[in-house]
């Protein structure tokens, strides 16, 4: 398979909605309020930034309306469950859970997303150098949905590009609602044929799911392959990204998971909540209330900042240190409430076999340092620039 890259001037770093290397100690100071109106794309939008304050919103659709997602997302990607509240959004998310079935995605791990990593990591074993950002945080994911979705070989190259335009579509337009038809036309003939003969693949399972006689609609098949471009692969992206960056820029922990693979998961929840991939979460308020004593009147837009309830020190020691060994205390990386993550299993997962794939391939690996200046970026989203590496040509 050829050495190139699935996407080229559309560089999947370019996502991140700016090049803000450090927000964090803006954080820190905002959380000494613990709530700041502020104005973002003309709008006054009241920012939550601690903690306890973040799970109270998320966890309370009675007070906080997710409709405001729809306002955002729906003229591209349709109707999804993020805009959805109460009983209409648990009938839709149970029909959307059921191909994240644990037994299936069990199946999935060793049949698809293993071989996958190994596959991908093929492609650059033998340079003895590469950067897995692009090689391979990138492409493994992306790789991943493609195939559960029966994207041919051929098509992958239009899927990465999909990914992309789908979540910049806030800054190209154009493009981005050329990707939402171009992913309508192409999944349309698809699902029409997996209502007729369902062959037991993924879009089988979501277009023949039903709970309590209810089925999905249309609508909302399309809009939920559409949301799973941007959100099932770019997360990951990001997660497997930032994982190994934090892993290779802190040797000593990246030794003691080489020693015990054991203390991969705990690798992974750290990255989560250290670099969390991303950084918002929006609500609508549906009634006056208040949030850490700030009164927020009916109607407002109400933004959890993810990035910083993650680093708040009221919950964490030292937050800003990247510690493996830090018990897992309940981070927000997936959000929180009734709208949590869906594939945080799957991301997790992901992040899970990517990392093992690794140090089985590339048990040497270390950070390139004739590499540019690899570091975190993004204001709505986070991940490295690049992670340059060398390791033992094989």
């Amino acid at each position: 398979m050829p050495d190139t890259p699935l996407v080229d001037e559309l560089d999947p770093v370019v996502q991140n909605y700016g090049d803000l290397r450090d927000p964090y100690p803006g954080y820190a100071d905002a959380r000494r309020a613990g709530v700041l109106n502020e104005q973002h794309l003309k709008v006054q939008v009241y920012r939550v930034y601690r903690h306890e304050d973040v799970l109270n919103v998320l966890r309370d659709d009675g007070r906080f309306s997710a409709r405001i997602n729809g306002e955002l997302m729906r003229p591209f990607l349709g109707e999804t469950i993020l805009e959805m509240d109460g009983a209409r959004h648990q009938q839709a998310r149970g029909l959307i859970a059921h191909p994240f079935r644990p037994t299936v995605v069990k199946t999935w791990e060793e049949n698809l997303i293993r071989p996958t990593a190994h596959e991908v990591i093929d492609r650059f074993a033998a340079r003895g150098r590469a950067e897995l950002v692009r090689e391979f945080a990138w492409q493994f994911p992306v790789r991943v949905f493609a195939k559960l979705l029966g994207i041919p070989l051929t098509d992958y190259e239009a899927w990465g590009r999909w990914a992309i335009d789908l979540e910049r579509l806030s800054v190209d337009w154009e493009r981005g609602v050329a990707a939402t038809a171009a992913v309508h036309d192409y999944f349309q003939p698809i699902i029409e044929q997996r209502r007729r003969e369902p062959n037991g693949d993924f879009v089988s399972e979501l277009v023949n799911a039903e709970l309590q006689g209810e089925r999905l609609t249309e609508g909302l098949i399309h809009g939920f392959i559409r949301l799973l471009i941007p959100a099932g692969q770019s997360t990951t992206y990001r997660l497997v990204g930032t994982l190994m960056l934090a892993m290779l820029t802190h040797p000593e922990q990246l030794e003691a998971v080489r020693a015990d693979r054991s203390l991969v998961p705990k690798a992974i929840e750290e990255a989560l909540r250290w670099e969390s991939p991303v950084q918002f979460a929006a609500r609508e308020a549906n009634e006056e209330t208040e949030v850490a004593g700030v009164p927020i009147p009916k109607g407002s837009t109400v933004t959890s900042v993810l990035g910083s309830a993650n680093r708040d020190d009221r919950r964490w020691e030292d937050p800003d240190r990247f510690d493996i060994t830090r018990p897992h205390q309940g981070h927000v990386a997936f959000g929180e409430g009734p709208h949590m993550c869906l594939g945080a299993h799957l991301a997790r997962l992901e992040a899970n076999v990517a990392l093992n794939a690794v140090l089985d391939r590339l048990p040497d690996i270390r950070l390139d340092p004739a590499g540019d200046d690899p570091h975190w970026v993004g204001w709505a989203f986070r991940s490295p620039t690049s992670v340059p590496v060398l390791f033992s040509a094989s």
